[in-house]
């Protein structure tokens, strides 16, 4: 039986720069947690016919789909944004996060990132992660957390800790409220220490509703504008995550009250994973040999993509004109990407024909460690070469592995050692 969630809306405390830069950490791995989540969501629709839905059931799902893809570009937004706060109070950009499945305790109880088809309660999930601050809502049959916690510590501690909350919208009232007490207690002058060119904007990135940080007020600025974009979303707009999911929910109603047998989904698996989990450990071990070649393919690229978008990201790396390379070949390899995450939805997981595989974004253990600056972009491009190396040898016994994927990956590989 689900609970309804907290709506308790205490203060997220932050006392100081080590506090803040934990705080958006966390802001960073939820925004590219939410992004992974709803990309997988949105690979797992049909896409004909064929697989069982009307013609006026498909035009609506291809519709949703666009829908789901729009929203995760806004995560990608905010994931940049929340990494231009980071850089303009000293810290480097954070690309990492835990692995799928996100362990319990990792996030608060109420914020549960999971991989799943869009299902009916996959889709009660996302309308409850990006819910206002403050509305009780109960979380979605299947994604409660196996037991509750809680995370906010007892007393002020010098060391940087978790700190609990009901929304995302929440966090960023406390990160707001942060940078606020820092600005007025060391002065707005001391906390924005970075120099203004490392921030990611529209000459190096043009993702919407992205801002550069300079000082305070454009710092509120870039938090309202995530937070009104739909995280939580404080103002009910229509075209917030928050609005557009529920409006995508009861389309979904009204196609199950047609009919009660109505699938949107492929049959994939939920919370695929790369490597056999432990006994126990939850996650379903994508083991068929073609699937699990192509999910290494996709991992690898995903891998790399981050790669690029760290290195494009702070002054540091070089110049703008190679950054904003290293960021484009990073949405070169987002569509390698999108390709091969949706030919997993076909591609059987085991040895049995269903269910099928899924994308698991699993990065390594080395992280986004960057090479040094003078040799990266060689570096990088070695590895885009050996993933399309690997693609073209994968290509000829895979039933829809599309070879030009490989001419992309080589195309960022010139591009990097051109430049």
């Amino acid at each position: 039986m689900n609970i309804s969630t907290s709506t308790d809306l205490h203060e997220v405390r932050v006392n100081d720069r080590e506090q803040l830069i934990y705080l958006l950490t966390e802001a960073a791995e939820i925004e590219h947690g939410l992004m992974c989540s709803y990309l997988y969501a949105g690979w797992s629709l049909k896409q004909a016919v064929s697989e069982g839905v009307t013609p006026a059931q498909l035009e609506v799902l291809q519709r949703w789909g666009k829908e789901i893809r729009s929203v995760a570009m806004e995560e990608m937004a905010h994931l940049a944004t929340v990494n231009n706060l980071l850089m303009s109070i000293g810290s480097p950009p954070h690309f990492r996060r835990q692995n799928f499945p996100v362990p319990a305790g990792y996030h608060p109880s109420s914020l549960v990132v999971r991989l799943a088809p869009l299902t009916r309660d996959t889709l009660a999930h996302f309308v409850y992660l990006e819910r206002p601050e403050g509305m009780p809502m109960e979380q979605a049959n299947g994604f409660e957390t196996p037991v509750a916690y809680q995370r906010r510590p007892r007393v002020t501690r010098l060391t940087p800790t978790a700190e609990d909350f009901d929304t995302v919208s929440h966090l960023y009232r406390g990160i707001q409220q942060g940078f606020k007490t820092l600005a007025n207690n060391i002065g707005e002058k001391a906390l924005f220490v970075r120099n203004p060119d490392a921030q990611l904007g529209k000459a190096i990135m043009d993702l919407p509703g992205l801002l550069a940080v300079t000082d305070l007020d454009s710092a509120m600025h870039a938090i309202d504008i995530i937070v009104e974009q739909g995280e939580g979303g404080r103002q009910d707009a229509e075209d917030s995550h928050f609005a557009r999911f529920s409006a995508m929910a009861k389309e979904y109603d009204a196609f199950l009250a047609e009919d009660p047998a109505f699938l949107p989904y492929r049959a994939v698996v939920s919370d695929p994973v790369m490597f056999a989990p432990m006994e126990g450990a939850p996650g379903f071990h994508v083991n068929a040999p073609q699937s699990a070649r192509v999910l290494d393919l996709a991992n690898a690229t995903y891998g790399l993509m981050l790669r690029l978008l760290a290195s494009g990201s702070g002054v540091e790396r070089g110049a703008a004109s190679t950054r904003r390379m290293e960021i484009d070949g990073a949405v070169s390899l987002m569509h390698v990407l999108h390709a091969l995450s949706s030919l997993l939805t076909t591609l059987p997981a085991s040895s049995e024909p269903l269910p099928c595989a899924g994308m698991n974004f699993h990065l390594p253990r080395s992280g986004l460690a960057l090479p040094q600056s003078e040799v990266g972009p060689v570096l990088l491009a070695e590895r885009a070469n050996e993933i399309a190396l690997a693609l073209d040898a994968l290509s000829d016994s895979v039933d829809g592995l599309d070879r030009k994927l490989s001419a992309q990956l080589r195309e960022v590989a010139a591009s990097l050692v051109q430049h």
